[in-house]
């Protein structure tokens, strides 16, 4: 598998990246809160209030012609000398010993307002107070400073400076403080999605199709368990199952796909009838996969035995409602405690036999391997149309890899999002290594936003030796 193609937008899925931000947006929560108080107490701390003060002063020669033109020009070269004026280090000696401070925290402007004769000063400091007075301090030093300034050149107040209520940078932490949280908050998410993206987990279809070198033998859709409120709070629905009148039609039909694609194996070979279903890791939906896929068999009057012979957290018995107490573990027969006759049990609703295991065992490898395993496996494919195996998740234990070369075919149920595509694949190469014959990867739990959920999955049949696609026509 070529990075290019892991990280193609082919295999982009809206749905996992929407999931996957959804489920982490407590971290953007936190991450953003962080920022906010942050980003808060860094303004309050570091805020400086700063206070200006402005006057206008007109600029004529002492001698004034009356033109205007040459009072603006007049005005120009007298505020060019007085802006280098107030630069001078003796300026700005003689303006702290009138305001009585070492440093002024602040600056002085000086410029001219365009096309006029007009001198604008503007003082900016921490203080409203000496800002204001440093104008007049400004004004009060530049006589004894003429020898710098022109001579004849007379300043008439036209706009006195004022104390400064307010500070001229008003600080809005509040504003300022979202605005970060909102901006991490982006940020954040963005992560979260690109690491979605490039995570090398099963997330589309054509993954399977065109980088695990497997059949799709088919597709199981998202299905909710509970669809009331009533029943997700009091979570009465325990196992999807298709027997079960609340179970959507789509639904069904992914399980029937499935079931016909091995019936057609089957039919190929009608000496061969025992399945292996594995999974990756847990909670991908094998166990749900097996019993469904028995339960498809049993509504064609199919005879079939399920093997829960995942011995270490069986599942089974708690899918079919079967009491804990009723239960005869698989594992006493293999021990050689008891007979298949005491082991198995027919359920009447379903039309299946059961062998099942309630309670968890360690070390089942070597009842995967013993003698018992492989005779109650011939057994029951001489019994029964159709054997299927429910295993341990493969990347646990190697129970389903010691069972591998005594079944007839296996397949790996795949759930969506959740396995990473290198140990699906290594599962995969098990699985072709074996006697067994590799049927292909069920994608579980499947969910995409480009889906139109209207059409109807594809069916198949098995005739003439061939397997022909079908749709429903209810």
């Amino acid at each position: 598998m070529s990075d290019n193609k892991i990280f193609s937008l082919e295999n982009l899925n809206i749905y996992s990246l929407l999931l996957d931000l959804v489920h982490r947006l407590w971290l953007v929560f936190i991450v953003v809160c962080i920022a906010i108080m942050g980003r808060y107490t860094y303004l309050k701390k570091n805020y400086v209030p700063e206070y200006s003060s402005t006057a206008i002063y007109v600029v004529t020669p002492k001698q004034s012609t009356g033109y205007v033109y040459t009072n603006r020009r007049f005005a120009e070269s007298v505020i060019t000398v007085f802006q280098n004026l107030v630069k001078a280090d003796i300026m700005e000696s003689k303006m702290h010993s009138d305001l009585h401070v070492s440093n002024l925290n602040g600056k002085v402007k000086v410029s001219l307002i365009e096309g006029t004769n007009l001198m604008k000063i503007t003082a900016k400091a921490q203080d409203p107070v000496l800002a204001f007075r440093t104008i007049g301090a400004v004004m009060k030093n530049y006589d004894k400073l003429s020898p710098y300034l022109s001579s004849d050149a007379v300043f008439d107040e036209l706009r006195s400076p004022v104390v400064a209520q307010e500070p001229e940078n008003t600080l809005a932490p509040r504003n300022e403080s979202l605005k970060a949280g909102a901006m991490v908050g982006v940020i954040v998410m963005l992560l979260i999605l690109a690491i979605s993206f490039l995570r090398k987990t099963v997330k589309k279809e054509n993954i399977i199709e065109n980088e695990m070198d497997t059949n799709l033998l088919g597709i199981i859709y998202h299905e909710n368990k509970n669809r009331t409120l009533k029943a997700k709070l009091s979570q009465m629905v325990k196992a999807l199952l298709i027997t079960s009148p609340i179970i959507s039609n789509r639904f069904i039909e992914c399980i029937d796909n499935i079931r016909v694609k091995l019936e057609y194996e089957h039919e190929r070979h009608q000496s061969r009838n025992v399945y292996l279903i594995s999974s990756v890791c847990e909670n991908e939906g094998k166990s749900t996969v097996a019993v469904n896929v028995a339960l498809s068999f049993a509504k064609e009057g199919k005879r079939v035995v399920v093997i829960d012979a995942d011995f270490r957290k069986p599942a089974i018995y708690k899918m079919m409602n079967v009491p804990k107490d009723d239960v005869v573990d698989a594992v006493k027969m293999i021990q050689g405690k008891c007979g298949l006759d005491e082991v198995l049990r027919h359920d009447e609703k379903t039309n299946l036999d059961l062998i099942l295991s309630s309670k968890g065992y360690s070390n089942t490898n070597e009842y995967m391997k013993s003698g018992a395993m492989r005779d109650l496996i011939r057994k029951c494919s001489r019994m029964a149309d159709y054997v299927i195996i429910d295993t341990p998740p493969m990347a646990l234990v190697s129970d389903a890899e010691a069972l591998l070369d005594r079944v007839d075919y296996c397949l790996l149920v795949v759930r969506q999002d959740f396995s990473y595509q290198n140990d699906v694949l290594k599962c995969i190469n098990v699985m072709k290594d074996s006697n067994a014959k590799m049927l292909g990867c069920v994608l579980n739990d499947y969910m995409d936003l480009g889906i139109n959920f209207k059409t109807r999955p594809r069916l198949y049949t098995a005739s003439e030796g061939k397997a022909v696609e079908i749709y429903d026509n209810e």
